[in-house]
């Protein structure tokens, strides 16, 4: 099948679809494991982020939209692409895997159900927002030895209710090993920010490394501090911009302060002139008025 992808692409965002640009599917990939033997990702769309991965790599792909499978499908070599609803019908039931990657759709509803990769969390994602949803799907087919890295909305760090509920169970569970903030129009097609969250199951610590890509800054929080923040992981709460304070100098501040001082009192005195001028004033008189005005001041001093 003869595809032309630019204009599939285009086509694919008429109706409110999109896809990982290459650069995005590139830094995603380069926080999964090097030498990785297969690779999951269960809302492939048109395989952009599985392309990123050597030939080498078997892929595993699951996706709704038919026009998208079959592009994925015809792009992709050595892989495993199902259509179909990942939350509804997942594939390669019974498969663990040590690598997943994943781009979901943000906030989408789904029709909230209870089955093995659902129980153990405190609460089913509530059903307006699938976010969670498709990250209890990951982490349950998320070998024990496995790194899952996640591409989500903000929202996901910071909203309370249910998803507060499993974020935090998460948490607990010592599953989050990394968060990035990315800012908006860091990509093609990313006008807005985006986290990427690593996944890892076997971490030697209980601490979570936040980075901001604006800020090129990193930081290690301890679970303690985590707890603190009542379970909020959005990296505004651990990394802040530095704010450079400028030594003052006080005799430089009086001194502009005395200029401004000097040109408002002579714009104020041309003012009082000019008043004069229109009542027909004897403009010596008020001058002669001020500089006994001054004398006195210098008598005094």
């Amino acid at each position: 099948m003869d595809y032309n992808i630019k204009s599939i692409k285009e086509e694919f965002k008429k109706r409110g679809v999109f896809y990982t640009p290459p650069e995005l599917a590139e830094m995603i990939k380069s926080y999964t494991p090097k030498n990785i033997i297969e690779v999951y990702d269960p809302t492939c769309g048109d395989g952009g982020l599985l392309k990123v991965f050597d030939d080498s790599v078997k892929k595993y792909g699951q996706e709704i939209d038919k026009v998208q499978c079959d592009v994925a499908d015809e792009m992709l070599i050595n892989k495993e692409i199902i259509c179909g609803d990942t939350l509804e019908e997942p594939a390669f039931r019974g498969k663990k895997f040590d690598c997943i990657v994943a781009n979901p759709p943000f906030s989408i509803k789904w029709n909230p159900k209870v089955d093995e990769r659902f129980k153990d969390a405190p609460t089913i994602p509530t059903k307006g927002r699938a976010d969670y949803a498709f990250i209890l799907h990951i982490l349950y087919y998320l070998s024990d030895d496995g790194i899952a890295v996640v591409l989500g909305s903000p929202g996901i760090l910071y909203r309370g209710n249910r998803e507060y509920k499993i974020r935090r169970w998460i948490i607990e569970q010592n599953y989050i090993e990394k968060i990035a903030l990315i800012p908006g129009d860091t990509f093609v097609d990313t006008a807005i920010p985006t986290v990427i969250i690593v996944f890892n199951k076997h971490k030697k610590d209980t601490s979570i490394e936040f980075e901001d890509k604006a800020l090129k800054k990193k930081k290690i929080v301890t679970l303690e501090e985590v707890e603190a923040n009542d379970y909020g992981l959005s990296v505004s709460n651990y990394i802040q911009e530095d704010i450079i304070k400028e030594d003052i100098d006080p005799i430089k501040m009086n001194e502009e302060a005395r200029i401004q001082m000097i040109k408002k009192l002579e714009n104020d005195i041309k003012i009082d002139l000019m008043v004069c001028e229109f009542e027909k004033i004897d403009k010596v008189e008020y001058i002669n008025i001020l500089i006994n005005k001054l004398e006195q001041i210098k008598l005094e001093i």
